[in-house]
């Protein structure tokens, strides 16, 4: 099985296959505006986040409000007020898988569908925040928004002028602004009245354990996102069509699904073999 990204991979070897020559510098002979740039695709796929983001916190305040405690798992045989939660979350799952399959064989370059699909991302993330929070109150939803709000953070970052340095300082970066942005959230909901602070509900602690999980997902999502990003660099420069734009934007914001779909099959990559696809290209 291929390794990375696959919605990105897969507009890679469209690329490829309209290269005049297997090792062409530029596989796309495209300019002006019929030709993608990073920034637009950066900015289409920081929308998308966005709509996961919201999504994803509106679905949280409507599942919370339906599961009589934190700690419970959400069966479909529990009522209908749980068959609710769960199929809001199933169906968010159905849509997040069909997309991801249906892009792995051609991109999905339809502004809409790439909409339903962060929508349906952050439906999907609330739902297992919420349904398989095992007694640690709304600790898991944090942990899985915070991947959301890092990959906003790298995107922010990747696109300034600090974007070009080592990973060693990105990745840090990205994570520990994800982060900040998170226990700002949730300081301001705790100030609201809401019941999704850090700290759970009812003053629980959250065990010594879930502090390491949470800060290594941040940085697991932070290096993510900082691939992809790089990949799209160099997919740019080497002259993608405007006709993708959106296909390359979703790549990139289904990266809070896409760390567990395709990236735990990068361990036994190093970043230049991720590039090798390029022919060469440079991303950095």
């Amino acid at each position: 099985m291929a390794r990375g990204n696959q919605l990105f991979n897969r507009l890679v070897r469209i690329q490829d296959e309209g290269a005049p020559t297997p090792r062409a510098a530029s596989a796309v002979h495209v300019v002006g505006g019929d030709r993608s740039t990073a920034g637009q695709v950066a900015a289409r796929a920081a929308l998308l986040l966005g709509l996961t983001l919201a999504s994803m916190l509106a679905a949280w305040r409507f599942m919370a409000g339906r599961s009589a405690d934190s700690g419970d798992w959400s069966v479909l045989s529990d009522g209908w007020q749980s068959r609710e939660v769960n199929l809001v979350g199933i169906a968010g799952l159905v849509v997040v898988a069909g997309l991801l399959v249906l892009g792995s064989f051609r991109p999905v370059s339809n502004p809409v569908a790439a909409a339903a699909y962060a929508v349906a991302q952050g439906l999907l993330l609330a739902w297992i925040g919420v349904t398989f929070s095992l007694g640690t109150g709304w600790f898991l939803a944090n942990a899985l928004l915070s991947t959301v709000l890092t990959g906003l953070a790298a995107i922010a970052i990747r696109r300034s002028r600090w974007g070009r340095r080592p990973a060693v300082v990105v990745v840090p970066a990205s994570a520990a602004a994800g982060l900040a942005a998170l226990a700002l959230g949730n300081a301001a909901a705790a100030l609201a009245g809401a019941d999704r602070a850090l700290i759970g509900p009812g003053g629980a602690l959250v065990p010594w354990w879930g502090w390491y999980l949470l800060v290594l997902l941040a940085v697991w999502a932070a290096s993510s996102f900082r691939t992809d990003l790089r990949r799209i660099d160099a997919y740019t420069e080497a002259g993608a069509p405007a006709r993708y734009r959106w296909a390359a934007a979703l790549a990139v914001a289904a990266g809070p699904v896409g760390i567990y779909v395709w990236r735990l099959t990068d361990f036994r990559t190093t970043y230049g073999d991720q590039y090798s696809g390029m022919h060469g290209l440079s991303s950095d």
